[in-house]
């Protein structure tokens, strides 16, 4: 798979802090760093068309469940969408061209999707950042939020049905503090989505790959040294040492102190060395 930096308006609206910055288009320049070919216009057009499908079948003042439920039909009975459980850490599921084009993903990218195509009904569902799990949540229905589990065709479920799918994922007790269930920011979800691939590439040992995610992570969290140093050990990996150098002297210049601060100098004293043997 071949990668090369793409224009990212949208991305770059994120970064600024533009609350309108839209998520669907965002993960679309996401997906060009890995597929560079790729135009959003048709990828943009399958989705309205699924929602033209939805629409036509929800009269003017439907009901939120009946919506939800002309949703689920048309991705899940109509287009088989499904959670990809036999190749979960395929980094094809986190693209959403992939997933649109294979109709299954991770509960992340399938979020996308199917956010996208409520907020073109006319349904707004904010993500729910739960631990292990990723949900879409609907607020001001009854006394509790209402969430859906993309990654289980759709299912609504209440705060203690969401609970109870956060214990059959992780095997253990989980009780849902009002901080993870509360709506997150775009900003979170693409956070989210980048420190997945980031996990992937990286367990794999596929740095060329990780380098354009990892990019996008220091321009999301600059205020995060470790995503600095992070950027610096890729470039590493890959014989970089000349752009190893910056991140890492950023990363100490914010951490002088940090647990590993001997060991990421020892690196960096590495990588001045070999720019030295080179020249």
């Amino acid at each position: 798979m071949l990668h090369a930096s793409a224009p990212d308006p949208e991305f770059q609206r994120l970064v600024a802090g533009d609350p309108r910055a839209d998520l669907t288009r965002i993960a679309i320049e996401l997906a060009q760093d890995a597929y560079p070919d790729l135009r959003a216009e048709p990828l943009l057009a399958l989705i309205d068309e699924l929602a033209d499908r939805v629409r036509d079948r929800c009269p003017s003042g439907s009901k939120v469940r009946h919506v939800l439920g002309q949703i689920n039909w048309v991705l899940y009975i109509e287009e088989n969408y499904r959670g990809n459980t036999d190749e979960y850490y395929d980094p094809r599921n986190s693209y959403l061209n992939e997933v649109v084009e294979r109709k299954t993903g991770i509960p992340i990218s399938m979020a996308v999707l199917y956010r996208a195509v409520a907020e073109r009904v006319g349904l707004r569902l904010d993500g729910a950042n739960l631990p292990a799990h990723f949900m879409l949540r609907l607020g001001d229905v009854g006394d509790e939020p209402l969430f859906v589990d993309v990654f289980a065709s759709g299912d609504l479920l209440d705060r203690r049905g969401c609970q109870q799918r956060l214990v059959e994922r992780v095997g253990r007790p989980v009780i849902l503090t009002e901080g993870e269930i509360a709506p997150c920011s775009t900003s979170t979800v693409v956070g989210r989505m980048l420190l997945n691939l980031k996990g992937i590439y990286v367990q794999a040992g596929d740095f060329a790959s990780a380098l354009p995610v990892q990019e996008r992570l220091v321009r999301l969290n600059s205020t995060d040294p470790a995503e600095s140093r992070d950027l610096g050990m890729i470039h590493l990996q890959l014989d970089q040492p000349g752009r190893a150098i910056p991140p890492i002297e950023r990363y100490l210049a914010d951490k002088p102190d940090a647990d590993d601060a001997p060991a990421v100098r020892a690196l960096l004293s590495a990588a001045w060395r070999e720019i030295a043997r080179l020249n």
